[in-house]
């Protein structure tokens, strides 16, 4: 048996079988991780052992499987060959798979799927920006990090750098997306912008000030300022409470009176596209979707200017990943959020974000506006994570036929 968690059982192997089934194998791995499993699995395939591979993700599957068949609430909608059911599908839900793959599409450009469902990058999709800049002015960066470092003893009691001399700038408004392999440093990063982790030597700084001088003065506005989004809010919620009860807490930790959390609850839930009635269930009754919409409605419980996302749509299906993603988009033109989006999905990081930081073994190796990253990658390192994509093949469904 596969996982996605990376951690191979040799015994299915070892024992010699004539069917495997591989359930998500590649799922929450970076891109080159991915890219070795495939390699690892298609070499399986070519002797004379069967495989069955599960997974939401189609450029894995295409890459894959000689046959695909696509389910729906528990039955096969459509099933075909791979190129028959990628670029000929019949079924509306097929489409619109295919529709929610994220990729740099509304940007004109190619970088793995189509994204067609998504208006243009920085069209409104209602609500006035917050704080938006007047025209021809510019604001500093809500966030700076300068050449942080953080080093963590290891079982030899040697200290092992795992952020080294990073630096970055986060715009108003904008998102910053943050790739790298798993190990290179990204998410202890972001632990040290959020203030949970402190940097050995280096700074941040928030609208300029110190960070870390905000956060032991007690400014309680600048402590909320900044929030999270984790990959599995399941295991950041107390699951003994409900979903009203979840958001009322962040509520009362952001200072809002008790009189009036109950409303402000059913404000927050009407953001992230849930219903009233969400309130009383537990977060195991939710699905992966509606849980990350939970998470993202605590987090915005605090009022922040910025939000980290680490991961937030990684274990999540295209469909709903698409939607998670559009819900992002608009509440960032809608309040002027500046997001500092962690992802090992290029496709996903190259259609959300304004800018990017790729990291290698804790450091920096290529930054700068994701398209200039993405389409002229200067670095080898850059180049290897591009190339390690999977491709769906061509030709792809039109647009039309998609919206259609």
């Amino acid at each position: 048996m596969a996982s996605g968690s990376g951690r191979w059982s040799p015994r299915p192997i070892a024992a010699g079988p004539g069917f495997l089934i591989a359930d998500e194998p590649t799922t929450a791995l970076d891109a080159t991780v991915a890219a070795q499993v495939m390699r690892l699995l298609n070499r399986l395939k070519t002797g004379s052992m069967g495989m069955l591979v599960v997974s939401h993700d189609l450029s894995v599957v295409a890459g894959l499987a000689d046959r695909i068949a696509v389910m729906r609430d528990g039955e096969i909608v459509e099933e075909g060959s791979t190129r028959q059911v990628l670029e000929d599908p019949q079924h509306p839900y097929t489409l619109e798979l295919l529709a929610s793959i994220p990729s740099a599409a509304s940007r004109g450009t190619r970088l793995g799927g189509t994204r067609a469902v998504l208006p243009e990058r920085g069209e409104a999709r209602g609500g006035a920006l917050r704080d938006a800049p007047p025209p021809g002015t510019r604001k500093p960066p809500i966030l700076s990090a300068r050449n942080i470092t953080k080093a963590y003893p290891g079982p030899d009691r040697v200290d092992r750098t795992v952020v080294n001399s990073v630096s970055f700038s986060l715009e108003h408004g904008t998102t910053l997306g943050v790739v790298g392999e798993s190990g290179s440093g990204k998410s202890t990063a972001a632990r040290i912008v959020l203030g949970v982790e402190k940097p050995d030597s280096g700074e941040v700084l928030l609208h300029g000030a110190m960070w870390e001088d905000l956060r032991r003065s007690g400014n309680r506005t600048a402590r909320r300022s900044v929030q999270m989004i984790y990959q599995d809010p399941l295991s950041s919620f107390d699951p003994r409470h409900t979903v009203g009860r979840i958001i009322a807490e962040a509520l009362s930790a952001a200072g809002v009176p008790r009189t009036a959390r109950a409303e402000r609850t059913r404000e927050l839930l009407g953001l992230v596209r849930l219903g009233t009635d969400q309130q009383q269930r537990r977060p195991i009754e939710l699905s992966g979707g509606q849980r990350q919409r939970v998470a993202i409605a605590r987090a915005l419980a605090a009022d922040p200017e910025i939000l980290i996302c680490d991961e937030p749509v990684s274990a999540l299906d295209v469909s709903v990943q698409a939607q998670i993603l559009d819900l992002l988009a608009d509440l960032q033109q809608r309040f002027a959020l500046s997001y500092l989006f962690i992802s090992h999905d290029l496709g996903v990081i190259h259609h959300i974000a304004d800018t990017v930081l790729v990291m290698k073994d804790g450091a920096v190796v290529e930054s700068g506006p994701v398209d200039r990253v993405f389409l002229r990658p200067e670095q080898a390192y850059t180049r290897e994570l591009l190339s390690a994509i999977p491709q769906l093949p061509t030709p792809r469904p039109s647009k039309e036929q998609i919206l259609s």
